[in-house]
């Protein structure tokens, strides 16, 4: 029986050797080639179903998405829900989208959603606060508008979600198939690992 502690998933993970911004990467440095991965199970990162909903998805990760198993992630999930409870009921607009989200919902079936085990919490934790860090995002309270403040606390909270995706890819075993390319970047430096593939959204006018 496993008698790791939460203070020993977080420290696997030292904040105190980052003391820096991490400089974001070339394009030639990152996980793009779709032609070049292994055959595992694809986790799919919200942009993918933001991107099919609005015709950005690249042609060239339709084979991909045949090819490999593919499983949803509730941290996804709970980012594309998120947006149905915050719809106004009283926009003209309003049952347009919520009709997409609800179609996009419809295809995820939840036998096939990877949800973040405690231990990726923990370590997701720490990588988003680490970043939040280095990268500026932990300036104190008192020395922020309250516009500043929100701002803040919103960006910080993405960092967590897109570090519990990544996480949860890592200790899945799966793939982890994203349009995010400045977060994860990020977090690839701070948790190496080959658990990623990263592409580019295409115009649908052309």
């Amino acid at each position: 029986m496993r008698s790791d502690t939460a203070l020993s998933i977080a420290e696997r993970h030292d904040p105190a050797l980052h003391t820096k911004p991490f400089c974001y990467r070339g394009r030639d440095s990152l996980p793009f080639d779709a032609a070049d991965v292994p055959k595992l199970p694809l986790l799919l990162d919200t942009t993918v179903y933001i991107d099919r909903l609005q015709g950005r998805l690249p042609p060239a990760l339709v084979p991909l998405l045949t090819l490999h198993s593919v499983r949803h992630s509730a941290v996804a999930c709970a980012e594309l829900t998120i947006t149905l409870g915050m719809l106004d009921p009283a926009h003209p607009g309003t049952p347009q989208v919520a009709a997409a989200i609800s179609n996009v919902l419809r295809t995820i079936d939840m036998r096939r959603t990877v949800e973040p085990s405690a231990e990726a919490f923990t370590q997701a934790g720490v990588l988003a606060g680490t970043l939040a860090r280095t990268q500026g995002l932990a300036r104190p309270k008192r020395g922020l508008s309250p516009a500043d403040r929100c701002c803040q606390e919103g960006r910080r909270r993405e960092l967590l979600n897109d570090a519990l995706i990544y996480v949860s890819a890592i200790e899945s075993e799966m793939l982890l198939l994203s349009r995010n390319t400045r977060h994860l970047d990020l977090l690839q430096q701070l948790e190496p690992s080959w658990n990623l593939l990263l592409y580019d959204a295409v115009d649908p006018r052309t």
